[in-house]
């Protein structure tokens, strides 16, 4: 009997083992089953934001780049295109911007120079990227037949980044002339010349000085999906004028499901533009 009862005892203690043991898989399973629709529920949204930051001076005429970082935080970004950047300028502190904000924001800056200021420093356009960057690359556009002492050069900022899915992506930023629709135009036929190789996931984001329904934007809608609506982006204190645009390619890749235009008076003279993107398989 005794040596039935041990059996017994021993029987019960290997079930205890063997039930233990199931528990922890079981549990271990789960909790990888979790972080994986985590990660992949994560990696399925991009969150883009654009940005014209008036050099990071408010509308309170005081310069102040930590309150231009705190909206962009508050967004939660993958990717940031910003416009109007200072770098070195008297005008600004001599502060590095790009430097600064990516200090500030935690992401990566890459910043592309369109003029020098005629005192000091420069101006231009920066990319703030939660990924990875691959490859960065600034275009000057060609000027053509416009007369290059009445229009301030501008750029198209591009950088090529990995998303968390390992799949690549090309973002792009630019700030476009804001007195000629012809030159505006002949900017936007620049750019697509620029991707008309690429067949990849693509973003356009920027201050295009320019309103929807103009030659300007219908252009761009020849081969680019607005992800934005006609909400007012300028000025910030009475907007009445859609000039910031988040565009994007293909649409079998990319479905817009958010699009914000946030309402800050006070840090810039522009409205930034939030667009939430599910990348489809």
């Amino acid at each position: 009997m005794e040596n039935s009862g041990h059996g017994g005892m021993m029987r019960t203690t290997m079930n205890s083992v063997q039930l233990a043991t199931i528990m922890h898989k079981y549990f271990f399973c789960t909790f990888l089953f979790i972080v994986s629709f985590c990660y992949v529920g994560h990696a399925a949204e991009l969150r883009v934001l654009c940005y014209n930051i008036h050099t990071g001076i408010g509308m309170d005429k005081k310069l102040d780049l930590e309150r231009t970082a705190k909206v962009i935080n508050e967004q939660k970004p993958d990717l940031v295109a910003l416009q109007e950047v200072d770098r070195n300028a008297n005008r600004t502190a001599k502060q590095d911007q790009p430097a600064l904000l990516e200090k500030l924001t935690g992401m990566k800056a890459v910043y592309g120079k369109t003029i020098n200021h005629s005192s000091s420093g420069e101006y231009g356009i920066a990319i703030l990227s939660r990924f990875p960057i691959k490859s960065s690359n600034m275009t000057i556009f060609e000027q053509g037949t416009f007369d290059s002492g009445r229009f301030e050069r501008r750029g198209l900022l591009e950088v090529e980044i990995e998303m968390e899915n390992k799949e690549s992506l090309r973002f792009f930023n630019t700030h476009l002339c804001h007195i000629s629709e012809e030159r505006q135009t002949q900017q936007i036929k620049q750019i697509d010349e620029l991707l008309k190789q690429h067949t990849g996931i693509a973003i356009l984001c920027g201050d295009f000085n320019a309103q929807p329904d103009s030659t300007t934007i219908q252009t761009v809608l020849e081969h680019w999906t607005d992800a934005t609506d006609r909400t007012p982006t300028f000025s910030s204190t009475d907007p009445k004028s859609k000039i910031d645009y988040v565009f994007y390619k293909p649409q079998s890749r990319l479905k817009v499901k958010e699009m914000n235009v946030l309402q800050d008076n006070i840090t810039s003279d522009h409205l930034p533009v939030l667009v939430v993107f599910e990348i489809l398989p």
